[in-house]
């Protein structure tokens, strides 16, 4: 008795038509999380950056004795120091126009900020360099 084996080797275009069928399908409900996962990330990560450009700037103000301005306005900070200016740019965050100070006891004036999020606007408070310690 004489057995026949069927020799085929590798899937049939139907077989690999129904598995990337799947994966689009897959792709598509997981794309949209994880894009906008990363885009919450990338905005929490630039708010950090404006905490810290708010802290560093004090520090020159106090340190070198002379004021600086900072005007925030749809997705950039430009900062005049010493009559030199100075533009960062920001991928997610928008902010609502404001012109502050920052004078040389590291103060900021006014000392919140707004930005758009998430279609609503959220405000943010400025940390000030040095702490004030009140006697007990």
């Amino acid at each position: 008795m004489m057995y026949r084996f069927n020799k085929q080797r590798g899937f049939s275009l139907i077989e690999l038509m129904v598995v990337m069928a799947i994966m689009a399908i897959v792709m598509g409900l997981t794309g949209g999380l994880v894009t906008k996962t990363v885009d919450q990330q990338t905005r929490q990560v630039e708010l950090q950056k404006v905490r810290q450009l708010f802290k560093r700037l004090g520090y020159h103000a106090y340190y070198n004795g002379y004021p600086i301005s900072l005007r925030m306005q749809e997705s950039t900070i430009t900062i005049t120091e010493n009559s030199q200016q100075t533009t960062i740019d920001f991928e997610q965050l928008v902010f609502s126009p404001n012109d502050y100070t920052i004078s040389t006891n590291s103060s900021v004036t006014p000392n919140k900020y707004k930005v758009l999020w998430n279609s609503t606007i959220q405000e943010f408070t400025i940390q000030s360099v040095f702490e004030n310690y009140e006697s007990e």
